[in-house]
């Protein structure tokens, strides 16, 4: 039996708390990130609302919106696991950061500047700067290391993604240390396109509620400390959980649109249960994708009904944080850590009236204490790409 993958630190910057405390507390008490937009004049749109950082991220560096996001996450997730490139051989850890936008900012700083700083020589280079791989490359710096990196463009369910590339990576012994998660910067053309194709909602997120009326744009970071569980016990480090199984599929069906019958999730949920050797009725909770659109929530909860024929108990944190993209999949897995410490899961905020959920186990109102061993983030995005973690108790 390969040897077991362990979480050992955590960083987190999102849009309801920028630490581990800060974050859990607006989890618990159902603090939402959303308020009117600061980066972009909405005056002519229909829409206003989106989920921003607002706290100050303290990355002295010239780097883009989701660079900056990332490091600070990453800075944090390593002071947590106690682990430096000074004190390990930095060529041995790992960067796997999971994106959808990558660095837009300096391409959209242009968009309505005057014609004569387009595309000039130095508006050439600041692209050229923000191009695929920056991310991780920019993280890579600002810590010191010399290992293998990559920015892993798999739309929304791109965080997942990059957790199951640095489970595979310490597996396969091409590393000894992983530093993985998501990171997207707030997106002008990521707000405007959601807009455009009216799955924006007018002012508040309701995942799974009769009502709901689409998603709100955010951004944020979380990144996760990897490595095998022999490694962390000689070095007397806090084991926070195990990365017990994972899955990622893909669907042929549409290019922002999942299958209706749900196929490419519920191949990712049913093969992360595989891969964890555990049975639908271990999984305490499922933290799910939930991003308040009327077309996917009807579907995810489908998925649900198809693998948990026995129920589950699930929610969606997309009604505080907003659905922060490439980001979203790795902040939900930071829910999904912290719910394993406390032993207590967080609910669907904002929901009312629930849709057709039968055999299912909506959590809603309040934060529930509960036995959780086994935890699964799903989550899925545009291009046919889903994703499924199981995280279970240290």
């Amino acid at each position: 039996m390969a040897e077991d993958i362990v979480i050992t630190g955590l960083g987190i910057v999102a849009p309801i708390g920028c630490s581990e405390e800060r974050f859990w507390e607006s989890l618990c008490q159902g603090r939402s990130g959303a308020a009117a937009v600061d980066c972009l004049d909405t005056s002519g749109l229909s829409r206003s609302i989106a989920c921003q950082v607002r706290e100050p991220v303290d990355v002295d560096r010239p780097i883009g919106r989701a660079s900056r996001l990332a490091v600070s996450a990453s800075q944090q997730a390593l002071a947590a696991a106690g682990v430096s490139a000074d004190a390990v051989d930095s060529q041995r850890m790992a960067i796997t950061i999971g994106t959808t936008m990558g660095e837009t900012e300096f391409i959209e700083e242009r968009l309505t500047g005057p014609d004569d700083q387009w595309l000039t020589d130095e508006h050439m280079h600041r692209i050229a700067s923000g191009r695929p791989g920056s991310i991780a490359r920019n993280v890579h710096a600002a810590i010191g290391t010399s290992g293998p990196i990559s920015d892993l463009y798999g739309a929304c369910a791109a965080g997942n993604m990059a957790i199951a590339a640095a489970r595979r990576n310490l597996l396969e012994g091409r590393c000894d240390f992983a530093l993985a998660g998501g990171a997207d910067g707030f997106s002008q053309l990521a707000f405007i396109g959601f807009m455009r194709l009216r799955v924006m909602a007018a002012e508040v997120c309701r995942p799974f509620d009769e009502q709901r009326d689409g998603l709100l744009v955010g951004e944020g970071a979380a990144m996760f400390v990897l490595e095998r569980e022999s490694t962390a016990r000689a070095r007397g480090a806090t084991i926070h959980g195990r990365v017990s199984g994972c899955a990622i599929t893909s669907e042929n069906y549409h290019p922002t649109r999942p299958d209706p019958n749900g196929d490419g999730l519920t191949r990712a949920t049913r093969g992360a249960l595989r891969d964890a050797g555990l049975a639908p009725a271990e999984i305490d909770y499922l933290c799910a994708h939930g991003t308040g659109t009327p077309q996917n929530d009807a579907i995810e909860v489908k998925v649900m009904q198809n693998c948990f024929p026995d129920g589950v108990r699930f929610s969606s944190i997309k009604a505080l944080t907003g659905h922060t993209m490439g980001a979203a999949s790795a902040v939900e897995a930071a829910c999904c850590l912290l719910s394993l410490r406390h032993q207590t899961l967080i609910p669907t905020w904002h929901l009312e009236n629930v849709i057709e959920s039968a055999g299912l186990d909506p959590l809603r109102d309040a934060p529930a204490e509960a036995r959780v061993r086994h935890v699964l983030n799903n989550s899925a995005g545009f291009g046919g790409y889903n994703s499924s973690i199981i995280l279970s108790a240290a």
